[in-house]
């Protein structure tokens, strides 16, 4: 009898032992190039939240309110918020330049022609942003309160439909014998994490540097032992 409790034992024991999983997380830029994503909090499920919000949203006795004004909302706002975005980043750029150069270059950075170069772009640009900055002021004015209004009540719809949430997860935890775990993303996207054997889902989100009502959302299944967040895995989606 001893020995078959020992090898029942090593078995689940072996059932136990760490695998190590490491993930990168990317996302377009403002310019649409490929960008790892920095201090971002990765967590690990052993369960498919997927599938239980949905579940929740099956059962909800309306559906989500406001999603078509909110849509059209967003529409409207991004474009302003994207053009600001856009010159502000190149004015920053080019003043981080600046200051490193004349840092670098002390006194003789006053007669460098890469110095002038890069003052001039900022002078040429500065009315640029300027003008970019009253434009998405104006459209946060006007839409900003329409936009909060539906959201509010979304999130109210929201505390209603998913308000079993938590006690439904946990008993899937215990069930799994397992809790969920988490990394933070270092300075080039990756996280590793150590995960019992079992079925696990990497899931993180992260708000699009275009559009402050837009997200980049996973729950990707952990197949392997290196699994890529990228925007050929996850969802580009609305913040409701």
């Amino acid at each position: 009898m001893v020995p078959i409790l020992i090898a029942l034992l090593l078995l689940l024991t072996a059932g136990c032992r760490p695998r190590t999983v490491t993930v990168r997380v990317t996302i377009p830029d403002l310019h649409g190039v490929e960008t790892p994503v920095p201090g971002l909090q990765v967590v690990f499920l052993p369960y498919d939240r997927d599938s239980i919000v949905r579940g929740f949203e099956a059962k909800a006795s309306t559906p989500r309110p406001y999603r078509n004004e909110l849509d059209s909302l967003y529409r409207e706002f991004r474009a302003p918020f994207f053009e600001f975005m856009k010159v502000a980043t190149v004015v920053d750029r080019l003043r981080r330049e600046r200051d490193s150069l004349t840092q670098a270059m002390g006194s003789t950075a006053v007669s460098s022609p890469r110095v002038k170069a890069v003052a001039d772009s900022i002078v040429r640009l500065t009315p640029v942003e300027s003008a970019a900055q009253s434009a998405l002021a104006k459209a946060r004015e006007r839409l900003g309160p329409s936009i909060e209004r539906f959201r509010d009540e979304a999130a109210k719809w929201e505390e209603v439909t998913y308000r079993d949430y938590e006690s439904t997860v946990r008993a899937l935890g215990r069930r799994s014998f397992a809790n969920p775990v988490a990394d933070t993303t270092n300075a080039l996207g990756w996280a590793t994490i150590e995960l019992t054997n079992g079925r696990w889902w990497a899931t993180t989100r992260t708000i699009d540097p275009g559009d402050p009502y837009a997200e980049w959302y996973w729950n990707v299944a952990i197949d392997g032992d290196t699994v890529a967040l990228s925007p050929r895995t996850g969802l580009h989606r609305p913040r409701y």
